[in-house]
Formats: structure tokens, C-alpha cells, sequence
């Protein structure tokens, strides 16, 4: 017999041997043990997770001659005919090859004939979601009341492309990317099966890179396998997976914390003489980083839930290793990797960011128990240093005054508070000095807009919004999930306000990456360089609501003016407005 992939030897044959996903191998074994079957299964979910494996499952169980239960018995001629794909009966569609309405109506004229073979015709139609329209539309009637002798499963990776016609006529089953942890318990199966040697960190660095696929599990241990020759260690899948070695990146933390530039720069060198990309180098990095951080908060050693963590201590335990230090090299790390795919030079932009890592503050060596002492009343003129400059004065300024002794506990709580609610009022001033400023700079940018406002181009944006939005989600849904709460305010002749009823919505869309794609989609569309500009939608009105009152007579406008400023400073409920008739 030919040499077949690991994948297909290791397809599920029982429901018991579907892993990673209990809520559809329960509620099918209950279906098939109770005789509760539709005529319509709809299985979604990403790739590798085991929805055509189920589906053939499926189909063996519900024509077993000699079910245990829900599980086939994998011995009758049903299922051997079904498990080597030789049944008539059991026909599975590639609905990406076979997507035209010609192929359904053919499909819909076979499905009234009797299964010559076994008890219930299954079609099993795979990437049902490549289906045209009219496809669709043929399948509806037959799909909804097929012949009692039917069985309909179908399989799609993306649910969101079938019409809901089609999906309310099915029973919905999703299917969850599968666990790290899952996926590694069944490479140890095969591996001891196999005869190979393999560590475990090697295993899973295999699970992190499926994200959630068994069978990219299979293929990269397969491939793995095969570089080293039965023997499978980190380097070898690294190098079979384009990645690092975890250990050379936990080296590569260790001197970005005792800052050793060098040997920093020498490591990024390496690796890209070595066919690294820089994109790869940073999610690994910021997988190792994340791991790091969990190792620290947690003392045991399942803190990654079955990887190991030996590793990780040694680079925990050092005295310059701190959680602030790990949370910034995230975020930075975070930004870059967003960022990487907009940069000419992605090995410099990494290796800045590196040493920017590398020169954070870090967490200072713990002093000797004899200078205690002096540590804690160094700690402490820090403190007072660092504190802001009003409060650091007035508690400079509190003195003990030369009163008697029971009287001087007193007054020094009471300078202390007046001297506290003094501080706290020069605090509210100055914030409401800054909200003031804020409101005014913002106040002047709606204003210069608005003297540019042009009709024309108002209403092209207004009549091309639609394609607008398809664009933006075409290129990141996020952003298109954002903008769909937003409305056109106004437009210019370069330029796009947009008002949003939500501040979370305004300050989204505004963020640069999604700002940087509804810019793109808007000059596309609108065939000029464009920017967008959002606020809250209450903004907008005020600042209309402040043109009509300016149309009124510049006297009404300066008197809303004044008990605007005057609300902002002392607050709503401070300010009562009496107007003399």
C-alpha cells in the first residue's frame, strides 16, 4: 500500500477518538442513540478541527449493522466501505469545484433514488460556502424536505457566506479550535506509536504553531519527523516552522535585561542569516514574553498548563526581572508586530524596538538585610522627591507650632487638611483649566473644517458610503465593525468628520492602524487623499447648536460662552443661569 499522510491514519473512527470537541460529540451520540436524526447538519468552524472527519463519522454510525451504542463498529461492510471511500451511498461534494447550479441540480434529480447499499444516503458537501447564489437557491426546497432515505452534512469554514435561508434549515454545529493541551496528548500518542523520540517542549512549540489545527499538528510532526530522522527536538521544529528555538529566545530576554547590546544585535544577526523574518521573530518573542509574565504570577509549575517551565525560572528568578518590565516589552513588541507589515527595513524597526526594550527601567537588586534600614529611608526621600510639586510644598511648609502638647496633635491635622483641600482645589482648576483648552482647540479645528465644508463632495461621500464600508471591511473587519456606529458629519474637500454616539466607537476608529485603513478605503473611493476626523455626536450638536445661537447676535453668543467656561470651571451644578425678561 502506498505511504499515507499521518493525518488520514489518524482520522477519528469512533466518537470517543474525536478530539477537542465534547459539545458535538455528545449531542450527535445522543441524536444517533435515540434515533433523533435530521435530515440537515451544518458544521463550521477553522480548519483542521475535525468537521469532514465528523461528518464521516456520522455517516458510519448512522448506517452501522452492528452499532455499540453511537459508536460504529468499523468491522461490517458499511463502514469499510465508507472508511476507504468506496460507498455509493456516502458521497462527499467538493462544493469549490463543483459550485455551479448545474452540479445542485444534478445533486437535487439523484437524491430521490434509494440507497442501494446501506440504510441512508449521506451527501456530505465540503466548503459549502463556494456555492453561487443560484446554487443556493436550487438546494433550498431539497435541503428544507429531502426523502426520508437523505441525510445532508455540510461543512464550511466560513459560516458567514451561506445565506441564512440555508443555515435556518440546518442544525448548526461549531466547531472550537482545539486546545494546545489536547493537540499535544494526541502527538505523544503518536509519536509512541511511531517509535520516535521527541521532547515535550518540541511538542508543544508543534501546538502553538497549529493555532487550534490537528491536522497542521500532523503535518508539522510529520515534517518534523522527517527532518531529524525520527529524532524531533525545539531546533528542528523551528527550523522546520520558520521559527526560533525557545531557548535562544530566553537567551535573547536575559540580555535585553541585563542590557548587552551586543550580544542582542549579534542573536537578530544570526537568525536572519539563518532565514528568519522579522515578523516571526516578534510573535515568538512575544509568545516567550507572555509565557514569562504567567510564570512569574503563578508559583506552581502548571502555570502553562503542562508546558514545561523550568526553562522560564531561570529567567524569572533574575534580580532584574520584574512584571512591569515583561508588560512594557509586550506592548512594544505588540505595536511593532502590527506595524511590521508597513515597514521597508523590518530588521531595523525590530531591532529598535529591542533596544528600547533593552533600556526600560528595570526592578532594582534587593539590599543586604544589614542596610535595610538606610534602603527604606532612601525609598522614601524618593518618594517625597518624586511627589507632585504643590503637595511636596505645602507638606513642607507644615510645621510643628509651638503649642502645648495636646493642643499641637490637633492644629497640625487641621493645617495638614486645609493645606490638602488647597492642594486638591489648585488641582481642579488646573484640570478644568485643561478641559477648557481642550474644548476650545477643538472648537477651532470644527470651525476652520466647517469654513471649508464643501456640498459637492459631501454628498459623493454620502452616495459612495456604502462601498466605503465593504472596502474597510474587506481589509480589516474590526475596523468596519467600529465605523458601522459612526454617521457623515460633514465633508471638505480633503477631509471627512464623522460623528459617533459612543465614545469607545470615536476613540476606535481613531487609533492608527484603523484610521490608517478607513483613510485608505475613503481616498480609494473617493479618488483623492482624504483624512477622517471623529467625535462624540453630543460635540457635534453643541457646536451646531453654537452656530444657530451665533446667527441669534454676538451678545447671546459671548453670554453662552461665558456660562460655558464658567459650568466647565465650577461644574454643572455650581452655575444657575437667570435671564431678565
Amino acid at each position: 500500500m502506498s505511504y499515507q499522510a499521518l493525518y488520514r491514519i489518524w482520522r477519528p473512527q469512533t466518537f470517543s477518538n474525536l478530539m477537542g470537541q465534547p459539545h458535538v460529540r455528545q449531542t450527535l451520540s445522543n441524536a444517533i442513540t435515540s434515533g433523533k436524526i435530521a435530515h440537515a447538519y451544518l458544521f463550521c468552524g477553522p480548519r483542521g478541527t475535525g468537521k469532514t472527519s465528523a461528518a464521516k463519522l456520522f455517516a458510519k454510525a448512522v448506517n452501522c449493522e452492528h452499532r455499540n451504542g453511537a459508536e460504529p463498529c468499523n468491522e461490517c461492510s458499511a463502514c469499510v466501505s465508507i472508511t476507504n471511500g468506496s460507498n455509493v451511498d456516502v458521497e462527499e461534494i467538493d462544493a469549490a469545484s463543483n459550485r455551479g447550479v448545474d452540479e445542485i441540480r444534478e445533486l437535487r434529480d439523484k437524491v430521490h433514488y434509494a440507497p442501494t447499499t446501506v440504510k441512508r444516503k449521506v451527501y456530505i458537501v465540503d466548503e459549502v460556502h463556494m456555492l453561487t447564489t443560484e446554487a443556493f437557491n436550487a438546494l433550498l426546497k431539497t435541503l428544507e424536505e429531502p426523502p426520508a432515505h437523505v441525510l445532508f452534512v455540510l461543512a464550511t469554514t466560513e459560516a458567514h457566506k451561506i445565506p441564512g435561508t440555508i443555515v435556518s434549515r440546518c442544525q448548526r454545529f461549531d466547531f472550537h479550535r482545539i486546545s494546545p493541551e489536547t493537540i499535544v496528548e494526541r502527538l505523544q500518542e503518536v509519536v509512541a506509536h511511531q517509535g520516535w523520540t521527541c521532547d515535550v517542549g518540541a511538542l508543544w512549540k508543534l501546538a502553538e504553531a497549529a493555532d487550534g489545527g490537528m491536522r497542521d499538528a500532523l503535518g508539522l510532526l510529520e515534517q518534523a519527523a522527517a527532518f531529524g530522522q525520527g529524532t524531533i527536538d525545539e531546533a528542528h521544529v523551528a527550523s522546520v516552522i520558520g521559527g526560533v528555538d525557545t531557548g535562544e529566545l530566553l537567551a535573547l530576554v536575559s540580555d535585553l535585561m541585563d542590557a548587552s547590546y551586543l550580544e542582542v544585535l549579534n542573536r537578530i544577526s544570526s537568525w536572519y542569516a539563518g532565514g528568519k523574518d522579522a515578523s516571526r521573530i516578534a510573535f515568538d518573542l512575544l509568545q516567550v514574553l507572555r509565557d514569562l509574565f504567567i510564570v512569574m504570577l503563578s508559583p506552581g509549575d502548571d502555570a502553562l498548563n503542562g508546558k514545561p517551565v523550568a526553562p522560564y525560572r531561570s529567567v524569572t528568578t533574575k534580580p532584574t526581572c520584574s512584571t512591569n518590565w515583561l508588560l512594557s516589552g509586550v506592548s512594544k513588541l505588540g505595536e511593532l508586530y502590527t506595524q511590521l507589515r508597513y515597514v521597508e527595513q523590518p530588521r531595523l524597526a525590530l531591532e529598535a524596538t529591542l533596544m528600547s526594550i533593552a533600556t526600560a527601567p528595570k526592578v532594582s537588586v534587593a539590599p543586604a538585610s544589614a542596610d535595610v534600614a538606610a534602603a527604606v529611608v532612601q525609598r522614601k526621600d524618593e518618594v517625597t522627591a518624586a511627589a507632585p510639586a504643590p503637595a511636596a510644598a505645602a507638606l513642607r511648609d507644615v510645621q510643628p507650632p509651638a503649642t502645648t502638647p495636646d493642643e499641637a496633635p490637633k492644629q497640625s491635622v487641621e493645617r495638614v487638611a486645609t493645606e490638602e483641600e488647597t492642594v486638591a482645589t489648585k488641582r481642579r482648576s488646573r484640570a478644568a483649566e485643561q478641559r477648557i483648552s481642550a474644548a476650545g482647540r477643538k472648537r477651532e479645528t470644527l470651525a476652520r473644517l466647517y469654513r471649508d465644508r464643501n456640498p459637492q463632495v459631501e454628498a459623493m461621500v454620502h452616495e459612495r458610503w456604502p462601498d466605503i464600508l465593504h472596502k474597510v471591511k474587506q481589509d480589516r473587519i474590526q475596523s468596519h465593525a467600529w465605523l458601522m456606529h459612526g454617521e457623515v458629519a460633514m465633508a471638505t474637500e480633503f477631509a471627512v468628520v464623522l460623528s459617533f454616539a459612543s465614545r469607545i466607537h470615536r476613540e476606535a476608529v481613531m487609533k492608527p492602524v484603523d484610521r490608517r485603513v478607513i483613510e485608505s478605503a475613503v481616498s480609494l473611493m473617493m479618488e483623492r487623499e482624504m483624512q477622517i476626523f471623529a467625535l462624540l455626536k453630543e460635540d457635534w450638536d453643541e457646536f451646531t447648536a453654537s452656530l444657530a445661537r451665533a446667527d441669534d447676535g454676538p451678545e447671546r453668543a459671548e453670554q453662552q460662552d461665558i456660562v460655558g467656561r464658567a459650568r466647565a470651571l465650577f461644574g454643572e451644578d455650581k452655575v444657575v443661569v437667570e435671564t431678565k425678561e
